[in-house]
This record gives C-alpha cells, structure tokens and sequence, in this order.
C-alpha cells in the first residue's frame, strides 16, 4: 500500500502526476500548531513506506536515478529553542498578522507620545539577593579628552537565579511607591519595558524576528513582561556585546554610592495613541548641566537620601516563598529627564541611527552620544546629539508602522482581558511572520496582593 505523499498541500502536489503517493490531509500533530477552529497550512509528516512501487515498474531507471522524485523530510516537530520558548504556554488560541487589513485605515490622530513624565528610578545592586538603590542615580557622561583603547567587553557569569525577584514587577513598584506612596495605577492601560515595545514595533514594520512576552491582566492594566531567560541578561548582562559596554565605563563616571550598581533603570508615564503606558528603561548616563537635578518636589527623599519618617520603611530581605522581595536602599538623588543620555559605539564610517531612533523615541530620550572605534580604538571627539528634531521626523515617517502596532497591542488587550493570563510568541512559519496567542499557564499573575490592594483596590480597580 502507498504512504501518504508529504508534498501534498492546500489540494494540489508540487510533483503533479508524477507523484506516486496517496493524496490526503493530515493534520500535523505538534504543540505550535492551532487548536481546532483555527486557520492553518496542514503539513503532513507520515514517513514514506519503504514497500511502495513506482506507478510504472517496468521502466528502466538510468544509474543513480531513485524510484520517485526527492521529497523532503518529514517533520520532526518543534526546535529546542521553540520547545523552551513554549515552556509554561497553554492552547494556541489566536494568530495575529503584520500585513495591514485589505481596506485603509481609518484617518484618525496620528500616534504621538504626550505628556510624557518621569515616575520613579532605581539601580540594581551587585549582590546576591535582589536590592535596588532608589532613587539612585545613572552615571555621568564624562568623556576623556584624547584618544583612548578599549578592550572588548568581558563575559561575567553570575547567579542568575538568585538576584532575579520572584515578582518580576517588584522592583518597579517598590520604587513607584517610595516615591509616591498614593500611586493610582486604574489609569494606566499598558505597563511594559521599553524592549517589548521595539519588538511590537518592529513586527508591525514586517520586521523579522523570535521572541516571547508575557501577558497579565490586573484590573484593566495590561502587563508585558519580558520572557525569563532575557529578564534575568537584562538584570546580569548580556554574554557577548562587543566593545558596547567598556565603550560606556570609558565615557562616563560612576557617582558617589554607586560603585557597586549594575544598571540603571527608569520608569515614565505617557499617553501613546490614546492608551496611557507605564514604560520602563534602562538609561546609560546623564550629562551635568545646571538643570541636571530634578525638582526637589518629585520625591520624598530628603537631602540626605533618606525617606522621611513618615514614609514605608524599606522591605528586608525575604527568602522564604511565597515572593523573593526585593530589597530597597534608599540612595541617590533623581535627575532631570532631559539630561538623560543614550549611548551607542559603532566600528562604521557613520553611525546607524536609524536603529537608534525607535528605542530614543519610546523612552523619550532626546540626547545621544555615538562613538566610533576602530577594534576598541577611539580617536574622534564624542559629542552629544540633540534628536529631538530627527525624531519628529521618525515619527511622522512612521505613522503607518506606529498605527499598526497600536492596533496589534489593542488587539492582545482584547485577547488578555478575557484570558486574564497569556503568552505572545513571534516566529516565522509557513514564509509569514506572525504573533501567536497561547493560553497561559500557572498559577496568578506574580504581584504582590498589598501591591494590588494599594494601588488599584484603595481607588476601586481591582
């Protein structure tokens, strides 16, 4: 008896009657494909009998010639990398597509940030058990005057598991709510890093790419979460980066109290296309100036970096379930938005901002230092760039990826509020880039309930 034919899609076979094989639909049984109900491209992956005869047997074959033509091989299911991307999904239950709808979209506002403010900053200390500085403080941008050689950047293994907070949203609270102990979050629709909002970006370009992010639902706020594995680089760094990181200890300088602080990371609050976000970034320095120092009013740390008496203690470390908490030393003093600078080395003859510009507008930095080098060596005077204008010109270059990517994330919205827990995976599959919704799995959102209590339950959100 035949096997079934491994070419045979969507109602026809690329071999035509040449083929020798059975023609009919199987489903491919794997965990990436849809559950039923969905749209999909069936892939058969049934091996070929090794009994089956040529339609024609008694014609000659000439030397080296197979009895059929070369089919490819069947399909062995998921990749490790997709395995351990799956790790913790449920059901497929929705794809969604980069390509713009048939018909154009409705003329509307265009999508802008506005009323952007700075909510709250912090540093992750270099120690085990997960602490922050608040408000701590970036680096200063401080170049050197001459020529100068860096070596490349050192990989540095560290306990990746034990610094990362079991509430990986802990550390952001925890700082928002140092600095204003009455936070109301029922107002924000989205609270995401700064990464989750490139990659959005990036797919609504048509972009390429694999990655994983994770959604929750808290009252009506919708939480990106990086996928594990790339929160857990983001807090302990990044194994190969080229000369980016020593290019940045070259040209800036460590404030007092900070020596031992791993990166620094901001909050802000803005309204993009009408969805009020939280976004959260990590800021590489901030250029002294005579209105580096934010406004004494900001914050209710006294000079002297300590709270004042009537504010939350600092958390103790805890390293009992049910949360790792992180643990909060007050230090530092905020900075000024506007003196935040991003840095960026390049080996080139120019720089390549237009990689730049997305990642400056959503975090709103309008200040760049870009850096040339020559295997490490760095013999052009560095300065620093106002964007402002060029990003204005981004983005109205890019209204029609900006507009497509807010309906992406209304989109995931409308799937997040009535799964409460899901999981975003983008990968390429069948010659098309899509994003596909997995149901997800576990137990709640990991957030503490005081958290929640305080900052939705107290004003009617939760």
């Amino acid at each position: 008896m035949a096997a079934l034919c491994i070419a045979f899609q969507n109602g026809r076979c690329n071999f035509g009657a040449r083929c020798r094989f059975i023609h009919e639909s199987v489903e491919r049984l794997s965990a990436t494909e849809p559950s039923p109900g969905s749209s999909s491209v069936h892939v058969h992956t049934r091996q070929v009998s090794s009994t089956a005869t040529p339609r024609n047997s008694s014609e000659k074959k000439a030397p080296g010639a197979t009895n059929g033509p070369s089919l490819p091989k069947p399909s062995r299911g998921p990749s490790r990398e997709a395995a351990r991307m799956l790790k913790g999904a449920g059901v497929l239950i929705s794809t969604l597509y980069a390509e713009l709808p048939e018909t154009p979209l409705q003329v509307g506002d265009p999508v802008e940030i506005k009323n952007c403010e700075f909510q709250a900053s912090y540093s992750w200390k270099d120690v085990e058990h997960p602490t922050i500085y608040v408000p701590s403080c970036p680096p200063k941008w401080s170049p050197p005057n001459g020529p100068f050689q860096m070596a490349k950047d050192r990989t540095k293994k560290t306990s990746t598991g034990k610094r990362s907070p079991a509430a990986a949203v802990d550390p952001m609270f925890q700082a928002l709510l140092h600095m204003h102990p009455d936070y109301n979050m029922t107002p924000i629709a989205l609270v995401t890093d700064r990464n989750s909002l490139r990659k959005l970006l990036t797919f609504a370009s048509n972009g390429s790419g694999k990655w994983r992010i994770d959604v929750d639902m808290v009252g009506d706020t919708m939480f990106f979460s990086p996928w594990e594995d790339f929160r857990r680089m983001l807090i302990n760094g990044q194994q190969d980066t080229g000369y980016g990181h020593e290019f940045e200890k070259h040209i800036t300088s460590v404030q007092p109290g900070m020596e031992d602080v791993l990166c620094h990371d901001r909050v802000v609050r803005y309204n993009l296309g009408g969805m009020e976000c939280l976004v959260r970034f990590e800021a590489d320095a901030y250029v002294e100036d005579e209105n580096h120092l934010a406004a004494e009013d900001t914050s209710p740390i006294n000079k002297a970096g300590r709270l004042e008496s009537n504010e939350p203690r600092p958390s103790p470390p805890v390293l009992k379930p049910p949360y790792k908490l992180v643990h909060l030393i007050p230090r530092g003093q905020p900075v000024n938005p506007t003196s935040i600078v991003e840095i960026k080395s390049h080996s080139g003859l120019k720089p390549n901002t237009s990689k730049a510009l997305p990642q400056l507008w959503i975090s709103q930095t309008k200040l760049l230092c870009s850096g040339r080098h020559v295997h490490g060596l760095v013999t052009d005077e560095l300065r620093l760039r106002v964007m402002e204008e060029e990003l204005g010109r981004w983005r109205e270059r890019n209204q029609g990826n900006l507009q497509n990517m807010m309906r992406v994330i209304r989109d995931i919205k409308a799937i997040a509020r009535e799964q409460k827990r899901c999981t975003v995976i983008c990968q390429k599959a069948d010659g098309r880039t899509s994003l596909r919704v997995y149901r997800g799995k576990g137990g709640e959102f990991a957030i503490r309930p005081e958290v929640v209590e305080r900052c939705w339950g107290r004003w009617g959100g939760s």
